[in-house]
């Protein structure tokens, strides 16, 4: 009886473990999965992503319905850049959207007129003035990306030279 008892709770753990593991194997969703979300602020329309090439390409689809689109990319790398700060202000000086970047993508669709764009990343804007018009507007911001190493120098020798 006691070791029918043990058999049954040691294969009742044996199930759980292999639930887990599986649940814990199974690949994340990719943005394929995830149907691209337009949200607006003060009034303004925009989207971001693109962090996968079926988010990319997802983005592609429905680029032609925003008449500023931004791409962002590490300046040392070349690769894609998702985290960046992005602003839109009027001429006047209010904020018409202030948001982070869920991918390296970001759409936004804007009344014609003049606006200060300003696209940051670890503290480091790059700041545009811009004119929308009957044309979108493509724009490229390569952002620096300062990585942990470039933060610390390790030294073991007594005297440590600077860099």
């Amino acid at each position: 009886m006691q070791l029918a008892r043990s058999v049954c709770v040691g294969l009742s753990t044996l199930a759980a473990a292999l639930t887990v593991v599986g649940c814990a194997t199974r690949a994340a969703p990719s943005e394929a999965d995830v149907p691209v979300q337009v949200i607006e602020q003060h009034g303004t329309p925009y989207v971001s992503g693109g962090n996968d090439e079926a988010g990319r390409l997802r983005m592609l689809d429905i680029a032609a319905r925003f008449n500023v689109r931004l791409s962002m990319f590490n300046a040392g790398s070349g690769a894609p850049l998702g985290g960046a700060t992005v602003v839109v202000a009027a001429p006047d000086g209010r904020r018409l959207l202030s948001a982070i970047a869920t991918g390296p993508l970001f759409y936004i669709l804007l009344q014609p007129g003049a606006y200060s764009l300003a696209v940051g990343y670890q503290g480091r804007d790059q700041m545009r003035d811009i004119v929308v018009g009957e044309r979108p507007l493509d724009y490229t911001f390569q952002l620096p990306v300062n990585t942990l190493e470039d933060d610390w120098l390790l030294c073991q020798a007594a005297e440590c030279q600077r860099r």
